[in-house]
Formats: C-alpha cells, sequence, structure tokens
C-alpha cells in the first residue's frame, strides 16, 4: 500500500533564488557577465536619476541635440578655475572622501583651466566635430544619429592609440565616404557597411590592431542595424555587447552620445593617478574597472564625467608616467608621490616669497603660457 506522506512540521522559508549563488568546479560561471547583471539595475536607475528620455534625444534636431549633450558633458576648460567647495563633495552612498582628494583635485583643475593638452585638441569627444570642420560638414547639418555612430566608431579606434592618430583615421574615412561613396554626411552605418574589410583596414593603418579594429568596426555596424534600429545602444549592456567595446570606451560613449553619465571612464592616466595619490586601493585595484567601481563608491555624482578630461589632460603633460614635473605641478605640496629634488631645482622652490601663493602661481602662469617641454616633446 501507498503510504500518505506525512504533514510538514518544519516551517517553509521562502529563497530568493537572485541572492543564491551556486559555485562549481565544472561549471564556471562567467564573473563578468555576473557583475554586469549585478551593475544593470544601477545602470537603469542612474539613467531615470539623470533626467535621459532616450525618445525625446532621438527627436531633438541637431542644435538642440548638440545644446543638450554640451550641457550634461561640458568640456570648458574655464569651468574647473573655481575651486570645489566641501559643501559640493556630497555622495549618495554615505562612504568616506579621501582627505587628500579636494586638496589635490582642486590644484590639478585649476591647472587644466591654463593647460591646453591633447585631449583637449583631439581626444575622442573631439573627433567627429574635427573631421566634420575639416570636410566642409557644419555641425548644423550633422544627423545626431551620424554624429553618435561617429563618437563609437572613434572609440573604437582609439584603444592603445595616440589621439593623433586616432583622429588620422577617422579622417580617412570620412573622406573614403565622402569622395568615393559619395555620402555628403561622412561616416554613415550604410558607408560603413558598403566599404569592403580590406579597404577599411588600409584606411585605419596608422592606428594600432587596424586589422582586428576593421574586423571589429564592421561588425558592429551589422549588429547595429539587425539589433539596435540603426543607432547606438542607449544602456551598457548593449554597448558592451559590441566587438571591441570595453567599459571604458562603453561609459564615455553613453556620456557623449545620450548624455546619460552611468559611470566613470577610467583609461591608463586616471587608473594611474588615482592609485598613486590612494583616492583607491593601489593594491586590489589592479586593473582600471576595478579603479572605476572604487571610485564610484565615493565620488559625488557631479564630478563622474569631468574627472576623466581633468585626469587625461594632466597625465598627459604635467604627470607623465616617466619624466613627471613635479617642479612645474601646483599640487607639490600636497602629493604624496612628489619629486623632492625635482621641487629643490625648481624657480618656483627658489622664490625668496614662498609663501606668497600669488607670486608663486604668476611664475607658473608664465611658464606654461610660453609652452610646457617635457623630454618627450623634445624628442620629436
Amino acid at each position: 500500500m501507498r503510504e500518505e506522506s506525512r504533514p510538514r512540521k518544519r516551517k517553509h522559508i521562502p529563497v530568493d533564488i537572485e541572492e543564491v549563488e551556486v559555485r562549481s568546479k565544472y561549471f564556471k560561471k562567467n564573473e563578468r557577465t555576473v557583475e554586469l547583471v549585478k551593475e544593470s539595475k544601477i545602470n537603469k536607475d542612474l539613467q531615470n536619476y539623470g533626467g535621459v528620455n532616450i525618445d525625446w534625444i532621438k527627436a531633438l534636431k541637431p542644435i538642440e541635440y548638440f545644446e543638450w549633450i554640451e550641457s550634461r558633458t561640458c568640456d570648458d576648460p574655464r569651468t574647473w578655475g573655481r575651486p570645489i567647495t566641501k559643501e559640493e563633495m556630497i555622495n549618495d552612498s554615505g562612504a568616506k572622501i579621501p582627505e587628500s582628494f579636494l586638496p589635490i583635485y582642486n590644484r590639478v583643475r585649476l591647472m587644466r583651466s591654463k593647460v591646453k593638452t591633447p585631449v583637449d585638441a583631439m581626444g575622442c569627444s573631439m573627433i567627429p566635430v574635427l573631421v566634420s570642420n575639416k570636410c566642409g560638414i557644419p555641425s548644423e547639418k550633422v544627423d545626431p544619429k551620424n554624429f553618435r555612430l561617429q563618437f563609437l566608431i572613434g572609440t573604437m579606434l582609439s584603444a592603445q592609440t595616440r589621439d593623433e592618430r586616432m583622429a588620422q583615421a577617422a579622417l580617412n574615412i570620412t573622406e573614403y565616404c565622402l569622395n568615393t561613396l559619395k555620402i555628403a554626411e561622412g561616416i554613415t552605418l550604410d558607408g560603413l557597411l558598403k566599404i569592403d574589410e580590406p579597404v577599411l583596414a588600409n584606411l585605419i593603418r596608422c592606428v594600432s590592431f587596424y586589422t582586428r579594429k576593421a574586423n571589429f568596426i564592421k561588425r558592429t555596424a551589422q549588429l547595429l542595424v539587425d539589433n539596435f534600429d540603426s543607432d547606438i545602444p542607449y544602456d551598457i549592456e548593449g554597448i558592451l555587447s559590441l566587438p571591441g567595446v570595453g567599459p571604458k570606451m562603453g561609459y564615455l560613449t553613453l556620456q557623449k552620445g545620450w548624455g546619460l553619465i552611468a559611470g566613470i571612464c577610467v583609461d591608463v592616466h586616471v587608473h594611474r593617478l588615482c592609485k598613486m595619490w590612494n583616492w583607491v586601493d593601489p593594491i586590489k585595484c589592479k586593473t582600471a574597472e576595478h579603479t572605476r567601481k572604487e571610485l564610484q563608491v565615493w565620488l559625488p555624482h557631479s564630478l563622474w564625467y569631468e574627472i576623466n578630461t581633468v585626469l587625461v589632460g594632466f597625465g598627459q603633460l604635467i604627470c607623465m608616467a616617466r619624466g613627471k614635473r613635479c617642479d612645474l605641478c601646483l599640487a607639490n605640496d600636497v602629493c604624496n608621490a612628489r619629486n623632492e629634488k625635482l621641487i629643490e631645482s625648481s624657480k618656483f622652490h627658489q622664490l625668496e616669497d614662498k609663501e606668497d601663493i600669488e607670486k608663486v602661481y604668476s611664475h607658473w602662469l608664465d611658464t606654461v603660457t610660453n609652452g610646457i617641454t617635457t623630454e618627450r616633446h623634445k624628442k620629436k
């Protein structure tokens, strides 16, 4: 006979499946995918937090669109001359902000407001505008959808490549679309689909890994048509699904393409400087992605966009990985990584009234106005 089931004595406890993690030595989860899934809710919240309406942005006319993007991602160095106050350093997490952040960052911002660096002239954010102007395409005639595509292509070309070479590659593609394909708008999705991959590779020979990047661009163009309504994705999951696009490029593309500040763009300069100043744990943050996540815990959202441009330019011209100019740095009195010998040999150190900040700043401004010459630039 069939035995009757006994009544359950133990109370049933519901389990949230999403919080249960099963580990197996035979079937290992892709940790990158797991992390992206965990961040997806945060990114969507930030999208709402920033008041970004994608449909509204798509309907904007060129002038309105560029004004909107400029209001969200201002790159005007003049705005960096104003120091940030402690009252402005508010984060939603309640995490402690490193004590050295404001003293160093305010000095770096001041320097960046007076010094023009490569990223200001030919960085990813400037490429579509520079190329269009050089080819005689006025901004009011640039379709926002094409601009977003051109920006994405620029970021893909920029990987492990100098800004000057990336700009030349973008110009080569644009001129091919204009002169050979007779596309008046320059780089468009239709144009990229028409260019044969070997031809595209030849056009971008000046950048590193040009054959691989040509393949990535061709595959991306088709994916945009198939999966994203012939436009670039508007969330980080979609951006990272494109071949050859990592978090640094992805967050920057969302910022300049949609005005969506969903994450900090961390490149080698930001990664190196944040570790050097102990703004992040230099031992735990082994990669730029580690640095991004730790920065986002405590850095106020209002600084998520600008910190990349500010630190990249500073790292390009004053605090390089090799040949740092501590003798010219206004933060050399608060920097934990300063080179004392360089500082002692500087004319600032030799001033009689070293405590007179106005005189020190006046000497510094005179130096940068006449141009900063590094060993790297001397060789050129």
